[in-house]
């Protein structure tokens, strides 16, 4: 299983904070992951997928990794503030 949290507009989106699946239904990278939470999201004009931000066990990444059993997984916006 691995935990996927939403924040900020991506939370508004999904209206919800917290989901948990299973590994085999994520595909086991980072990018299918998200391709697969927000495609439909994309596809109606709601989001742009160059404005997801991603973390994996608390880490901000933009690149592409692999997934594990028991992985935290973090969608959120950019953050502006001063």
């Amino acid at each position: 299983m691995i935990d996927i949290l939403f924040f900020g507009r991506m939370a508004d989106l999904m209206r919800e904070r917290r989901i948990s699946l299973d590994l085999t239904d994520a595909r086991g990278t980072l990018f299918r992951l998200r391709e697969e939470i927000f495609q439909a999201l994309v596809d109606s004009g709601r989001i742009t997928p160059g404005l997801i931000r991603m973390s994996v066990n608390q880490v901000v990444t933009h690149s592409d990794q692999p997934l594990s059993d028991g992985d935290e997984v973090a969608f959120f916006s950019v953050f502006s503030g001063g």
